[in-house]
């Protein structure tokens, strides 16, 4: 089933915004150059001190699927931004894309096509490329060795509770607005790591769309900064919270945080 610019499948996509003024407008272009032009973007600030808020106003001015909500206090990370996008969203589809990613061309209109033809999947996640904060391309995001031995060890579904290898801003997702990110601060970082867990919990079906479709932004002053340990050092806070709550075994428990350790470790 090959989708076309009229198909009346609404996709939303929900982008949190805070102090990305040198990125936003980037971003909403490379949404609204889409090959598939059936979308809402919703673009939810947490109260932004910069000047990113104008930026997306003069978008919203142009071009009527742009549209900017204003949070009434600062959250400090995306978790609540995409809860407010989810509760406000219409489409039968939602992507989420932070506000200094960059999405290729085709990447709606691919992953709209290859849900449609696979009605068992429920979340689509894409390959993607690294680029620096001049949007200067450096190399396809692999899959790390980690993944490679637990593909052999374990089946794929169980994988996903050791590592999170679905980065967020590439993914397409049939709509539930049930399932919500977890608004915990102690796991800003890894907040969509858990989403991806408790939607697969919910028996959603997970695939790679295996194209690069994404360019994902490394910067200083960005949350995934790969510079930084902080992701590492929440996603052990995030294991342990499961471990009390008996969601997951002591040993993969351990697997895990060994893993995480040595990474914070190689800093």
């Amino acid at each position: 089933m090959e989708v076309n610019d009229n198909n009346k499948l609404l996709v939303t996509v929900i982008t949190p915004l805070y102090n990305a003024q040198d990125y936003i407008a980037e971003t909403i272009e490379s949404v609204i150059k889409q090959s598939y032009q059936n979308f809402e973007m919703l673009i939810i600030d947490d109260c932004s001190t910069d000047n990113s808020r104008d930026i997306v106003r003069k978008y919203e001015e142009q071009d009527s699927r742009v549209r900017l909500i204003e949070s009434e206090f600062n959250f400090g990370g995306p978790a609540r931004p995409r809860n407010i996008g989810l509760d406000n969203a219409k489409g039968d589809y939602v992507a989420f894309l932070d506000a200094d990613d960059v999405w290729l061309p085709e990447k709606l209109k691919k992953q709209v096509s290859f849900l449609e033809k696979n009605t068992t999947v429920n979340i689509c996640h894409t390959l993607a490329e690294v680029i620096d904060e001049n949007s200067i391309n450096k190399g396809k995001i692999r899959k790390s060795k980690l993944y490679d031995v637990l593909s052999i060890l374990l089946n794929k579904r169980n994988i996903l509770y050791y590592i999170n290898y679905i980065n967020i801003n590439s993914t397409l997702m049939r709509i539930d607005k049930k399932i919500k990110f977890v608004e915990d601060k102690n796991i800003i970082a890894v907040e969509d790591w858990k989403y991806w867990i408790d939607n697969q919990n919910n028996g959603k079906a997970i695939k790679c769309f295996n194209e690069v479709l994404l360019n994902y932004r490394v910067h200083d002053s960005s949350i995934s900064n790969r510079k930084s340990d902080i992701g590492y050092r929440k996603s052990i806070y995030m294991l342990t919270m499961l471990l009390l709550k008996k969601e997951i075994s002591l040993l993969h428990y351990f697997l895990s945080s060994v893993f995480h350790i040595l990474k914070i470790l190689k800093k």
